[in-house]
């Protein structure tokens, strides 16, 4: 259970949380989030990928 509920795996959770947002928003689904803002749900898609990335490399070189 634990390898479930590490460091890795709650980034990896949290990135794909914010991308089925980004998908429910681009189809009109969900809208909950005003476009003036929007910028920053790719934005966080893509830093929570590379911080993901970063974690995996570490744990590998261990």
């Amino acid at each position: 259970m634990a390898k479930y509920i590490n460091r890795t795996a709650i980034i990896l959770y949290l990135n794909l949380l914010i991308g089925i947002i980004h998908v429910l928003h681009e189809f009109e689904i969900l809208n909950f989030i005003p476009d003036t803002y929007y910028f920053i749900i790719p934005v966080s898609f893509l830093l929570t990928l590379i911080v993901w990335n970063g974690l995996l490399m570490l744990k590998k070189n261990k």
